[in-house]
């Protein structure tokens, strides 16, 4: 009976400790997912703000108004993809991909600052495409940071 009853308790904990390997595996397959989906993001938002530099270097708006429409689509991609990130990462995933949004809209802003200029017929857009430059330079570096949080966190 004893023999029985320490069997018993060996299975309960086997099971038990199966149960929170899977449990943690779960979990890490759903932060694995919403990091790929909010690193996609990224790269789609990398891609229209490569495309959109060259165009506040000419003197045509339509474009420009285009890029940025297609930025302002790319941001709101990011922030809905971060809510989730946000709810399944660790904290030191969570501050990058603050960083990471916080400089998107900055380029969003430089962009919309320029075209706003450009509108009324300002002169001194070069300083702005500049910034604009540099901030989408900054982006791509938080995305290589937070690319590295990310594996630090699946390791």
């Amino acid at each position: 009976m004893i023999a029985g009853l320490v069997s018993a308790a060996a299975l309960r904990r086997q099971s038990q400790e199966q149960l929170a390997g899977t449990h943690a595996q779960w979990r890490r397959q759903l932060r694995r997912d919403a990091y790929v989906a909010f690193m996609s993001a990224a790269h789609d938002f990398q891609a229209k703000a490569r495309s959109v530099s060259p165009l506040l270097g000419g003197n045509q708006l339509e474009p420009v108004q285009l890029g940025i429409a297609g930025l302002r689509s790319a941001e709101e991609a990011l922030l809905e993809r971060a809510q989730i990130v946000d709810l399944e990462a660790p904290i030191q995933v969570a501050d990058a991909v603050t960083d990471l949004l916080a400089r998107a809209k900055q380029v969003v802003v430089d962009a919309s600052i320029w075209l706003e200029l450009a509108e009324r017929g300002n002169t001194t857009l070069g300083a702005h495409h500049r910034r604009f430059a540099e901030d989408r330079d900054a982006f791509a570096q938080c995305v290589r940071l937070l690319r590295d949080a990310i594996r630090h966190d699946l390791e």
